[in-house]
């Protein structure tokens, strides 16, 4: 494989060939690293790059690889994490100036399984202070631009997670999604976003935004890539905190087994199809007429739906407030304006109101769970708008009311943060400017597999993966 042509390449094809030694983990790393300086900065999706390290790292998985050490699909694949994840000894700033000197002295566990997997760990993606918010705008690191359209915004707060993988910069990025930080970037970008079911994937060494909203999941290029990471990442941890399920399933194995299968789709048009860009409509349509993987489309009706966003936020903002008080007491001046509001409006949420809020949260999962005992999976817009500009403040609906562009993004994600369920998105459709649009597959509580399947097959009828390359220059 010429080193040119390998930049877009998905995971499995890149290991391939380094199994069979047409390119080495070495090359593969400079090709990376020659990217990322040659985009990130106009992009801004790095914060640290760790040019000598990945290369010392390279060498020392290549020579496992010639004394014939097989550590699986990951081995030799350049990776890298949003910069609220630990690495040990590398600096994690959090996208803050609070954190902007903090130096991990672990790894998180995820970290350390894709290490252990053979994986290579190239840098540290940009991401909204704290990983408040859904832009991908930083007033301390710069702002990570979408590849597709520079003065459009990346989305977040994984945006820089996002940008890396579409450009190429690496095959694999892990991130967070506390209410669609994982999917509403992948969505804006053009790559594929997983969040998995609560509780999956180990929260030991990242910093929580929300606990009991925050999910740990990552953005490739293909479900398949997905598939092979939340294999190594995903299982239990006795580090920890949250064991919803110490027994997971071996998604490579499943994902074969089940990919071919017929499966059944929930469609719940009211509100997650409401307020609809003509475009993105006319695009989801499109993937809904021609999906071609079910054996029935069922119109579902979701109660409740008018109780997500307040529930979400109330639990969103009250949880975050409550980590970050201290600091809010001392280094009030060190957070940005609109991240400090937001800590300082969740100081005003009563206990009362939270409570309520965890109630309804339970009744909304619930509801959620009654639908996927009909259907087997259920899809949805993952957002209502492509990439909005970085000037826009607000999207005009099409019953001509307007939307603040925070609540737009957020508005079709946040309930599966809330329900814990396994939610992916992948791109099916570019607009008449050239910007990505994304679905979303969501499925019960671990059942992941049924996703990827219904994913990777649509990969495969589409040509898909070859499609999404944004016009770099």
């Amino acid at each position: 494989m010429v080193k040119e042509s390998i930049s877009f390449s998905s995971i499995k094809q890149l290991s391939e060939t380094i199994k069979n030694r047409d390119l080495s983990s070495v090359d593969l790393v400079e090709v990376c690293l020659k990217r990322i300086n040659k985009f990130n900065p106009s992009l801004n999706s790095f914060i640290t790059v760790l040019n000598e390290q990945a290369y010392e790292d390279a060498e020392r998985i290549e020579k496992e690889i010639r004394q014939g050490i097989d550590r699986g699909p990951l081995q030799g694949i350049p990776f890298s994490i949003k910069d609220i994840i630990f690495a040990e000894g590398v600096r994690c700033t959090a996208g803050s100036k609070i954190m902007s000197n903090y130096i991990p002295k672990i790894d998180a566990t995820i970290v350390a399984r894709m290490r252990k997997a053979g994986a290579i760990l190239v840098g540290t993606n940009n991401l909204n202070e704290f990983a408040s918010g859904i832009t991908g705008i930083n007033p301390h690191y710069g702002s990570s631009k979408n590849p597709w359209n520079i003065h459009r915004i990346s989305g977040g707060s994984s945006g820089g997670s996002a940008v890396a993988v579409a450009t190429g910069m690496v095959p694999v990025s892990l991130g967070t999604d506390t209410g669609g930080s994982i999917r509403v970037p992948s969505s804006l970008c053009g790559v594929v976003g997983l969040k998995p079911t609560y509780g999956t994937v180990s929260k030991y060494g990242v910093m929580h935004l929300a606990p009991s909203l925050d999910h740990v999941g990552c953005i490739t290029r293909s479900a398949w890539d997905a598939a092979i990471v939340l294999h190594i990442i995903a299982g239990h941890d006795p580090l920890d905190l949250i064991k919803e399920n110490q027994n997971m399933p071996r998604y490579r194995k499943d994902f074969a087994e089940i990919k071919d299968k017929k499966l059944s789709v929930g469609l719940p048009r009211q509100y997650f199809f409401d307020y609809l860009q003509p475009e993105v409509k006319d695009i989801i349509n499109n993937f809904i007429d021609t999906i071609g993987l079910a054996d029935s489309i069922l119109e579902i009706n979701v109660e409740k739906t008018d109780k997500i966003y307040e529930s979400w936020r109330t639990i969103r903002f009250a949880e975050a407030t409550e980590i970050h008080l201290k600091w809010l007491k001392t280094k009030a001046e060190d957070y940005s304006k609109d991240v400090r509001k937001m800590l300082l409006e969740g100081t005003q949420i009563a206990a009362i109101e939270y409570i309520r809020a965890l109630r309804l949260r339970n009744e909304i999962k619930n509801e959620f769970l009654r639908l996927l005992k009909k259907v087997d999976i259920i899809v949805v817009p993952t957002t209502i708008l492509a990439a909005p500009r970085f000037d826009d403040f607000q999207v005009s609906k099409i019953d001509g009311k307007l939307i603040e562009i925070r609540e737009a993004l957020l508005r079709n994600t946040i309930v599966f943060n809330s329900t814990g369920l396994p939610a992916i998105t992948i791109p099916v459709g570019l607009t008449k400017h050239g910007m990505p649009v994304g679905v979303q597959i969501v499925g019960s509580l671990f059942e992941e597999e049924k996703l990827l399947s219904v994913a990777y097959k649509y990969e495969c009828i589409k040509n898909s993966f070859y499609k999404y390359v944004p016009p770099l220059n």
